[in-house]
């Protein structure tokens, strides 16, 4: 399940959008209040009703929270002059759409009432944004996604460890991977519009690079990671020396406080060991410094302050180092097969979910669909056996996956087919490779035995993504 990687991923991330498919509806459009249901006659006991309330909570806040998103990103439509910010925002009101959908389904069937008002503080960035136009705009409203996403995957990723309703676990679980690509993608068009933000994400991530690579010293015995992370303390913190200058001259406050985003992966990789823990920490490395290689870019080529600029063209060279470092480290790693199913798992829902709302052939739709339910199952039993074995299961999307989002939702029609199911061939070709070796010679049994019942299902997809491949592929050729 670990694939190699090329370099690209530096200057992918900020085109997380593209055309869109219509839209989708407004998320406070239609039944979103739902009756109250249930037996009036029966008392739940305080243990259930706790965990109603947790639900009910839950879903309002993120309802909410998913439609004051879309609002504030149809404005964008109207009013961003970066072609960047425009493709993200059409890519936000298309996630938050499905996501909303996916909630107020899972509300309906438990009898939760969703808001139908927007949030006083949706509402105030409304009619803050309104306002603007331009280059403000653009920057205010990535700003505020940053913000916005960072909270919401602190949320979800809390729903999805802990959350004491199974289906609420499960739903947080297969949102959460869309909402790190928004926060990741925010972050990277942030740092291109706004020069102040390219010093700002630079030297947040730059203190928590400093931060895991310490934690990687303590952890890690293999060797090459250990060098990257050395390598990242000595020169983040030459960076961010450099960065803290600039930014007094320059009157931007930086922030004294890790961010959730960066304490989440601490958390996680505090808990992993081995090649497990190499691998996302290595995993990481890839994304962050995707993202800061493409501010960096951006900043050096086209710059508005003259100081930033200069600095970001000194500092590029180093990050595309640790980014071709990282990059290749992480494609010989070979983690623990629960992690590498669980992680594979989570792609392939969200570029399925990807998949509904942008394929066109009937096949495509319906393959996808399949994806999503065979691979939530799977993953639950991975939880189910990782929670037994006390093996940590990682949060963040590979790489990989990330930039497949990317490059797949800047596709439309039968290219998109063509390009999902490609993907998918690939992907299950590799899994059942691993998965016939796993249940051969992994040691531990109950593993094994997990390999082995879910190999034929892996098999099965394989074999339908290859028949509905072909057939897409012969129809292209036929219609050149």
């Amino acid at each position: 399940m670990k694939k190699v990687m090329t370099i690209s991923f530096m200057a992918v991330l900020a085109g997380c959008g593209g055309q869109g498919d219509g839209g989708g509806a407004d998320s406070f459009q239609g039944n979103a209040t739902v009756a109250q249901t249930g037996n009036a006659s029966s008392t739940p006991s305080s243990s259930s009703s706790s965990t109603a309330a947790q639900s009910s909570s839950f879903l309002a806040s993120a309802f909410q929270d998913g439609a004051g998103e879309i609002a504030l990103s149809r404005l964008a439509l109207q009013k961003a002059s970066d072609a960047d910010v425009k493709a993200f925002a059409q890519r936000m009101i298309d996630d938050h759409t499905q996501a909303n959908n996916e909630i107020r389904q899972l509300a309906q069937a438990k009898g939760i009432t969703l808001p139908t008002t927007t949030s006083a503080e949706d509402q105030a960035a409304l009619d803050r944004l309104s306002g603007l136009s331009g280059t403000i705009f653009d920057r205010t409203y990535m700003d505020h996604n940053v913000t916005v996403h960072d909270k919401d995957v602190t949320l979800f990723r809390q729903q999805a460890l802990s959350a004491t309703d199974a289906d609420v676990r499960t739903l947080a679980g297969n949102i959460l991977p869309a909402l790190q690509v928004h926060l990741l993608a925010a972050k990277a068009i942030n740092g291109k519009v706004a020069p102040s933000a390219f010093l700002t994400n630079a030297f947040q991530d730059g203190r928590a690079e400093t931060l895991l690579g310490n934690l990687a010293l303590q952890k890690s015995s293999n060797a090459a990671v250990r060098a990257f992370a050395q390598r990242m303390i000595e020169e983040h913190t030459a960076a961010n020396s450099q960065i803290a200058q600039l930014a007094q001259a320059k009157d931007v406050s930086l922030p004294s406080a890790t961010g959730a985003e960066h304490q989440s992966v601490l958390d996680d990789l505090s808990g992993m060991s081995g090649a497990d823990f190499d691998t996302a920490y290595m995993n990481h490395n890839v994304i962050v410094h995707g993202v800061d290689v493409f501010q960096a870019i951006t900043q050096a080529n086209s710059g508005t302050d003259p100081e930033i600029k200069a600095f970001a063209a000194t500092v590029l060279p180093v990050l595309e180092r640790h980014l071709e470092t990282a990059v290749t480290i992480n494609a010989v790693l070979e983690p623990s097969l629960l992690f590498a199913a669980f992680q594979d798992g989570k792609g392939e829902i969200l570029l399925s979910k990807l998949a509904l709302q942008k394929a066109t052939d009937a096949e495509v739709r319906q393959f996808a669909q399949r994806m999503i339910d065979d691979h939530t199952a799977a993953n639950n039993q991975i939880m189910q056996l990782a929670q037994q074995k006390g093996i940590a299961l990682p949060n963040e999307p590979s790489a990989e996956n990330a930039l497949a989002y990317v490059r797949l939702s800047q596709l439309s029609g039968a290219a998109f087919d063509r390009a999902y199911m490609s993907r998918n061939i690939d992907v299950h070709a590799q899994d059942v490779g691993l998965l016939r070796t796993a249940s051969v010679s992994e040691q531990d049994a109950q593993i094994r035995a997990f390999a082995t019942a879910q190999l034929p299902v892996i098999q099965a997809h394989l074999t339908t993504a290859q028949q509905i491949g072909n057939r897409l592929n012969a129809a292209a050729q036929q219609s050149q």
